[in-house]
């Protein structure tokens, strides 16, 4: 009997705190100067409410409701949560050890181990453009796990010899682990090109990655290639804005990557061999570059002391390196739109990943350098449309009805955003969806 009533004592503790939790929760955010993820200065001295998981008001002299928590932000920086839109969650220790080491399950927990990293950064969305974190993405999403909010694209789709064909050479194609786990998805032709679009979305992708151009550490296809026809592109662009959303294309030549504008498609990842011709297109036709110079700069500098890199390799590795500045310096010259994910998903140097946006100074304004990886990326969350997970109002900015993600920074990064990377320092707060992740102060 006294079991049984330790049993119900317990229910009714938690039973009265989870109706606690759909009270409101209320957080006032005091003295604070802005960057609202889209304006040139500051905005001195505001104050800012969150009302559950959402921004409900900004001004000045705000006064706390009955039971909010205050915090002082004593002149620092606010900003919006910054957005990762290039990562690969389900590979942190690379292609060959998650093939013989991980199972589902472990490479599973190895992926939150890697969010929770990016949470500290600063980090409060991420893109995961291949790999399967859909059932990640849609159980953060519903609140059951904790970590950023996860756009995920769901295994790539690659055809035969493409970016994506992670087969060892003793394998068939599709028949690999990585098939099994839904971490690629292998075509031949627009019918499976189509089925296999159908299929993410079904799954829950919010877009769509495509392999469409050889890549630096696959083996089977060389970076000049390109691997996809017109047709699958289209099958695959068609399919996804069926259901509103978007694909995004691994392209790095202008071969590669004309073929996806030719096909409808506007996102490119990477670009790095891209000419002034087609860069001037891309800006003709409003598409996107997706920026990460980090990996082609400073991975590949010595690409021949890189784990794992045969010649082949580092002959890819080397181009890429070769060929970014000048990419990023026209991309910078026509102001084609941009946003930016570091692509440094890997063990030992995923913690880099804000010394991605202090690199790109060298291309672009501290400013723009924060709209890349908060409003300009929000941007193009968005165009996931119905395959959008977070509806409710937009990410990326500080305005009222926005979505509560937040850091507090010491430091002016509008003025220079070197100061993003001493995150473990210079970040006090970090706040995603009304829930405070980190306090400091």
């Amino acid at each position: 009997m006294r079991l049984i009533h330790i049993i119900f004592a317990a229910f009714f503790v938690y039973s009265s705190t989870t109706l606690a939790a759909d009270d409101p929760a209320l957080v006032l955010i005091k003295n604070v100067n802005i960057f609202d993820g889209k304006s040139e200065q500051l905005k001195m001295g505001q104050d800012v409410l969150v009302t559950n998981n959402m921004i409900s008001k900004v001004g000045k002299q705000l006064q706390p409701d009955d039971g909010a928590t205050v915090i002082d932000g004593a002149g620092r920086t606010l900003m919006p949560g910054l957005i990762d839109m290039h990562t690969h969650l389900m590979f942190r220790y690379g292609v060959a050890v998650m093939r013989s080491e991980f199972d589902a399950q472990a490479a599973g927990a190895s992926a939150m181990e890697t969010l929770q990293l990016y949470m500290q950064m600063g980090y409060t969305t991420v893109r995961d453009v291949g790999g399967n974190s859909l059932g990640l993405a849609k159980n953060i999403a519903e609140g059951r796990l904790k970590g950023p909010r996860i756009y995920s694209s769901g295994g790539a789709i690659s055809p035969i010899s493409g970016h994506n064909d992670l087969a060892m050479f003793s394998e068939q194609p599709g028949q690999d682990v990585f098939s099994r786990r839904g971490d690629n998805n292998l075509i031949t032709g627009p019918v499976e090109a189509r089925e296999a679009t159908r299929k993410l979305i079904r799954g829950g992708a919010s877009q769509i990655k495509i392999m469409v151009g050889g890549g630096v550490a696959s083996n089977f296809d060389p970076l000049e290639a390109t691997t996809m026809s017109e047709d699958e592109i289209r099958a695959i662009v068609e399919a996804a804005a069926d259901f509103g959303t978007y694909a995004c294309a691994h392209a790095y030549t202008n071969e590669s990557i004309n073929r996806v504008l030719d096909a409808g498609g506007r996102c490119i990842e990477h670009g790095f061999l891209a000419n002034e011709k087609t860069i001037k297109r891309m800006k003709k036709l409003g598409a996107v570059m997706s920026l990460q110079p980090y990996a082609a700069v400073e991975v590949f500098k010595e690409p021949e002391k890189l784990a794992g890199f045969n010649a082949e390799n580092v002959r890819k590795a080397r181009q890429v390196r070769d060929g970014a500045d000048n990419m990023l310096r026209l991309v910078a010259k026509h102001e084609v739109e941009t946003f930016a994910g570091a692509d440094l998903w890997q063990e030992g140097i995923i913690t880099k990943t804000p010394e991605d946006m202090v690199l790109r100074k060298r291309w672009f304004s501290d400013v723009e350098i924060l709209r890349q990886n908060t409003s300009h990326a929000a941007k193009w969350l968005a165009k996931s449309g119905t395959k959008n997970p977070y509806r409710e109002g937009p990410l990326g900015v500080i305005q009222e009805g926005a979505y509560a993600d937040m850091l507090l920074i010491d430091g002016n990064p509008v003025e220079d955003v070197s100061v993003m990377a001493d995150w473990k320092n210079n970040i006090k707060v970090i706040m995603k969806d009304g829930v405070i992740y980190k306090n400091t102060l």
